[in-house]
């Protein structure tokens, strides 16, 4: 037998879902729906908030952590949201692409902190230009295959990153030549990756970790290195440095580097000295001049007068003493 509905069930009608108040008064979530319907009383209210068009723009411009928290919406909602969208780009036949025309606004002229910072993270190669490819497209990536385009890097060469991966990059086109051409420093600071990043690209793609944009940055350490500024800076930071090796540690060093070398480590150190030269070129050879001086006042002072560095005089020093002691041993 049905049981008859009071007038305080009926008030409860349309204040809360049909199946929530069939729990609270004990009767089947259809049977709630029949009399609402009967009575002519409306549902009430959706929970669930519909999305905007600002929404979308907000959810396709923005990684979902952070639209999440503008939109004030859980991140779970933002993705689902966003794969929707995505779904709808991709399969959208009317879809353009953005010519060069239209991306060339994007690479802008950075501002850099000073004419030496310039210096160091200008391109010796390019200009690079992201690709023509609007959010929802596809790229071939040179590490992870065909990947549809989720958005770009708030870079200074915006660059696409794949779907669901906000900081996976898309190895494509003139990123790659950059990873082959400029040096490290260089990428970082204009496409926005960190410099292990960059590294791991280069071990994955089989690129060489000298490039010539390194090369370059490389030789200019070197001259700066060599200039009479660079000179009195170091040795200011080395002045009045104290030894701390004790006496006995150094001669124990000294008797384990005059112990017989193996084979394999002679081996080993001609060919590190081989890349040595051939990246540097082979050092200058000591005239008889220079070596007489070598030992006569202090190395550094002698370091200036044959303008070579304080550690090219100390080995040398070494390895004179090393042959004098060898020479006047027992015979």
């Amino acid at each position: 037998m049905v049981r008859p509905w009071t007038e305080a069930e009926i008030r409860l009608l349309g204040t809360k879902p049909d199946y929530e108040i069939g729990r609270l008064i004990g009767r089947p979530g259809k049977s709630v729906w029949a009399k609402r319907v009967a009575l002519g009383i409306a549902s009430p209210p959706k929970l669930v908030r519909r999305w905007t068009e600002e929404e979308d723009r907000v959810v396709l411009s923005k990684p979902p952590q952070e639209s999440a928290k503008m939109l004030n919406r859980t991140k779970d909602a933002v993705c689902i949201r966003r794969n929707k969208l995505l779904k709808k780009i991709s399969c959208d036949p009317n879809a353009k692409l953005s010519d060069n025309a239209e991306a060339a606004p994007q690479v802008q002229v950075p501002r850099y902190d000073s004419a030496e910072h310039e210096e160091k993270v200008r391109f010796v190669g390019g200009p690079y230009v992201p690709p023509s490819v609007t959010v929802g497209g596809w790229l071939q990536c040179a590490l992870h295959g065909l990947l549809q385009t989720g958005g770009y890097t708030n870079a200074l060469i915006p660059w696409p990153v794949a779907v669901k991966h906000p900081r996976q990059m898309i190895l494509c086109g003139d990123l790659v030549k950059a990873l082959k051409t400029e040096s490290r420093l260089a990428v970082c600071f204009h496409v926005g990756i960190s410099p292990q990043m960059v590294s791991e690209y280069r071990r994955k793609l089989g690129i060489e970790r000298l490039t010539p944009g390194s090369t370059r940055l490389f030789w200019r350490n070197v001259k700066l290195a060599g200039s009479d500024e660079g000179r009195a800076k170091m040795s200011q930071q080395r002045e009045g440095r104290k030894d701390l090796m004790t006496p006995e540690d150094r001669a124990r060093l000294r008797q384990i580097q005059r112990r017989p070398k193996t084979a394999a480590w002679k081996a080993s150190a001609a060919e590190r000295w081989q890349r040595r030269y051939a990246m540097l070129g082979k050092p200058e050879v000591w005239t008889k001049e220079e070596l007489e001086l070598v030992g006569t006042r202090p190395d550094r002072k002698v370091a200036r007068l044959l303008n070579r560095s304080v550690l090219a005089v100390k080995a040398k020093k070494f390895q004179l003493k090393k042959k004098g002691d060898e020479n006047s041993g027992p015979v």
